[in-house]
């Protein structure tokens, strides 16, 4: 098989018919579960896309799937395994887990056969296309495009890519990119992808036909027939065509493709959204399905001109057809009738173009059985939505050339042309995507939005490159895999040199037992303290002063500007503590010089007495006894609050049951503020050293307004210092505080929601419309369904396969469906997965 490429630069492609081909890769628009003001406008971008082109077109949407490697490269960018080797395990161990899914992504790429204006142009291309034909029977080397037609051949280009909505992000793709797309044409089918290579050319980079793998192509797999005997000599009716490369010392396994055209179109039009038929070639679990649309476009004046034509040949036929039947009248009156109604549509907008397409899906094996399977699979599955699908015999390798870029358009093309207006065309809306996450990081889930699985990669830190805090939220119902989401997250956070800081609510010490098992942890009791979160003895007089006011002046219902206030304020006061001899020791020591006769500032015995009272309280032994004090640069710190009570909404909204409420709860609501504080300090301390706040059930610490702030200052000003915070609730509208705290979140998790108020509140805190039922049943019963009770535990039961599901909306507004996934470390899966029964497991 001659190359068709003879010679590429950056994003140019000379080739043999004289055609110079500039080639794009666009990004497609987020689709699957926007609102349908969205999709309206990814429609009118698509009709924006086609009246940019003009002539000739060819759009793929390629799948590739991703080599095991190429995704574990992703996980590994910017990381040092020397200096984490826990990370370095834990992507090793990921190889099987990819292997076993088989995930991909699909590549929309656009290509066009740049302009020849005028018959020189013409004549040169015509001449090219012979002498390289006549320089390669005699052997001799080609000659290169000059430095004038290669400068020619940017500008138009260029042009192309401006005209181009910026919504598709149309980026020149590199010699590399080429030849990768060449190398995935020739193994679909037989996962043999590498990851597409990143868009940054390498200066003077050029390919030549040399470049590119050579390879033969085999109309019905002769090759594969026995040599002798009788069916040596019948002939194959097998609509496959086989590529391999047999004079290769250790060849590839050859892949077996059947190309299957559009041969018909549902009757009466389509109605959008719902026309969206592209998105079927995602739709079989598993397979590898790209597609292609050979485009010829022309403007409203060609089509006038056209239509005048027409216009004329239909008059003579009346002419000719006077005194038949009357049914050939009626016949020659339907095409009057659609002849007026496309000229009407054409002449309504100035702008609008005709767009004749041929539409070519292709699927790829390792075998002819696999690859015919897979056609019919997919005959059948567009005949449901009443479009026809078919593989013309014989032809199989002139529709393998016509799905390619470089090649002109075969005759048997134009046998499955579908013509048409951009207004008609842009309903089909090929150029979307389902995709999530970012571009590289922790594998943190499977994109399970369509059949085709793709990877979900999560970096927290990765973000701030685009201005974008790392935060995230989370919501969902007891069992539903919420809790796992966020070890999964913490658990990568940390392996990548990330610190933690988390408070555990759980009775049973859930995060600590995770935390002592991924990394050193500092455990910080609250009902069992062995360390100090005294803000006097774990920060610097300044900082320490300052926190301290912060959370006594509420715990003793003082005011900064009443004497108790003034009072509080000026013993906290790092010079008059200096002067006292009281800037080594904390709140003990503080209280103590309160309460003797040697202070003379104002009300201070009654301001020691107010202290007094929570200070001799056991539930406040933490802030308010000497122990050594908490070590703020442990690698995670886990605060156990299982013993705090705090007060409930009420309590916080009716003056009369705030000042009724109990001494503990007080002391409560400041403990939280307190550790959100110590978490703020941690995280914001050095912005080299990525830190991570996480609180599941996070009402406990947004309900009030002090922790309420905090929050929110985690998500405005922590991108810049590598700060981040993790919330999590059952319910979302609760649990995240009010709307500007919901609104300033960029990546939301749902999981799975039972009660149908609580699934509302998750859509609408992932930007879905809670009213509607289709999407309240996805939620509600198909989401990590439970099946029954599991005989050993008495606990819901899901089944295996379907644990981990859920919804998500990541940082740039796309969202979608996810599976999260354990760790592959198997080590880090027990982490994540152990739950202690009790306290006494805890500590055992």
């Amino acid at each position: 098989m001659l190359q068709q490429n003879l010679f590429v630069h950056e994003n140019l492609r000379w080739t043999r018919s004289g055609v110079v081909w500039a080639d794009f890769i666009l990004s497609g628009i987020e689709y699957g579960y926007r609102p349908d003001s969205d999709k309206e406008l990814a429609r009118a971008m698509h009709k924006m896309l086609l009246r940019a082109l003009s002539g000739e077109a060819l759009l793929m949407g390629v799948c590739a799937s991703l080599n095991p490697y190429a995704v574990v490269e992703r996980m590994t960018r910017g990381v040092d395994l020397d200096a984490h080797p826990d990370w370095e395990a834990e992507c090793e161990a990921s190889i099987p887990t990819l292997e076993a899914y088989n995930p991909g992504r699909r590549i929309f790429w656009l290509s066009v056969p740049l302009a020849t204006s005028g018959w020189k142009e013409r004549a040169n291309a015509a001449w090219s296309s012979a002498v390289t034909s006549i320089t390669d029977q005699v052997g001799l080397s080609r000659q290169s495009p000059s430095a004038q037609e290669i400068a020619l051949r940017k500008n138009q280009a260029q042009l192309i890519a401006n005209d181009i909505p910026a919504y598709f992000s149309p980026t020149p793709v590199t010699p590399a990119q080429i030849s990768w797309l060449h190398q995935h044409s020739l193994q679909r089918g037989v996962a043999l992808d590498a990851d597409l290579p990143r868009g940054i050319p390498t200066e003077g980079e050029v390919k030549t036909s040399s470049s590119f793998t050579a390879f033969r192509l085999d109309e019905g797999a002769q090759t594969d027939r026995v040599s002798t005997g009788v069916r040596s000599k019948l002939p194959t009716l097998q609509r496959v065509l086989k590529l391999d490369q047999p004079w290769e010392l250790e060849p590839p396994p050859p892949s077996y493709q059947c190309v299957l055209a559009l041969a018909d179109l549902p009757a009466g039009g389509v109605l959008f959204p719902g026309s969206e038929y592209y998105t079927l070639a995602d739709a079989i679990p598993g397979a590898d399905i790209d597609w292609a649309i050979r485009f010829r476009i022309r403007s409203s004046e060609e089509v006038r001109k056209k239509n005048q034509r027409a216009l004329v040949n239909l008059n003579e036929q009346y002419n000719q057809r006077e005194g038949e039947l009357s049914h050939g009248h009626s016949v020659l009156d339907s095409a009057a009738d659609d002849l007026a109604e496309y000229a009407a549509k054409m002449e309504a907008d100035s702008m609008e173009v005709e767009v004749e397409s041929t539409t070519l899906f292709v699927v790829g094996a390792d075998s002819v059985d696999g690859a015919l399977a897979l056609a019919r699979s997919l005959a059948k599955l567009f005949e449901g939505s009443n479009y026809k699908l078919v593989a013309p015999l014989g032809f199989q390798e002139d529709l393998w050339h016509a799905a390619n870029p470089g090649t002109p358009a075969p005759k048997i093309v134009g046998e499955f042309n579908q013509i048409t207006t951009a207004t008609d065309f842009s309903a089909y809306v090929p150029c979307t995507h389902s995709e999530l996450g970012d571009s590289a990081g922790a594998l943190l889930a499977l994109n399970i939005t369509s059949a085709r699985i793709g990877v979900v990669h999560h970096d927290l830190a990765s973000k701030s490159e685009a201005d974008v805090s790392g935060s995230f939220g989370a919501s969902g119902n007891l069992g539903s895999g919420k809790s796992i989401l966020l070890k999964v997250i913490t658990g990568s956070f940390v392996d990548r040199g990330g610190k933690t800081v988390i408070v555990d609510h759980t009775e049973a010490g859930e995060y600590e037992v995770f935390a002592r098992t991924i990394t050193d942890a500092t455990i910080a009791s609250l009902s069992d303290p062995q360390w100090s979160i005294d803000p006097l003895r774990i920060f610097d007089a300044y900082k320490g002063a300052e926190v301290a006011a912060t959370v006594l002046m509420p715990l003793l219902q003082i005011q900064p500007d009443d004497d108790f206030g003034v009072t509080l304020a000026m013993a906290l006061d790092p010079e008059y503590r200096r002067e006292h001899g009281l800037l080594d020791g904390g709140l003990p020591e503080l209280i103590a010089h309160l309460d003797n006769t040697d202070c003379h500032l104002k009300m201070h015995h009654e301001l020691a007495r107010k202290i007094g009272v929570y200070a001799k309280k056991s539930y406040a032994a933490a802030m308010f006894r000497n122990l050594p004090p908490l070590d703020r640069g442990a690698p995670a710190i886990v605060f156990r609050t299982e013993s705090v009570k705090l007060p409930s909404q009420n309590e916080l909204q009716h003056d009369h049951l705030f000042r009724q409420m109990s001494l503990e709860k007080r002391f409560g609501r400041a403990a939280y503020t307190l550790i959100g504080l110590i978490a703020r300090e941690i995280c914001f301390a050095d912005p080299a050293e990525p830190a991570l706040f996480l609180l599941d059930e996070c009402h406990r610490l947004t309900r009030q307004e002090e922790g309420l702030d905090i929050a929110i200052e985690f998500l405005k000003e922590g991108r810049k210092e590598s700060a981040y915070i993790g919330l999590a609730s059952q319910d979302a509208l609760e649990g995240m505080g009010n709307e500007t705290l919901r609104g300033l979140i960029p990546t939301r998790f749902g999981m799975r929601q039972t009660d149908r108020n609580l699934a509302r509140n998750e859509l609408a805190f992932l930007d879905l419309d809670p009213a509607d039922p289709d999407l309240l049943k996805e939620l509600t019963e198909q989401t990590s369904p439970v099946v029954g009770k599991d005989p050993e535990t008495g606990k819901e039961y899901v089944e295996p396969h379907r644990r981990g599901e859920g919804y998500m909306r990541d940082a740039y507004g796309n969202i979608g469906r996810i599976k999260v996934l354990l760790p592959s470390d198997p080590h880090r899966a027990a982490a994540v997965l152990t739950t202690p029964a009790s306290k006494e497991k805890v500590h055992s």
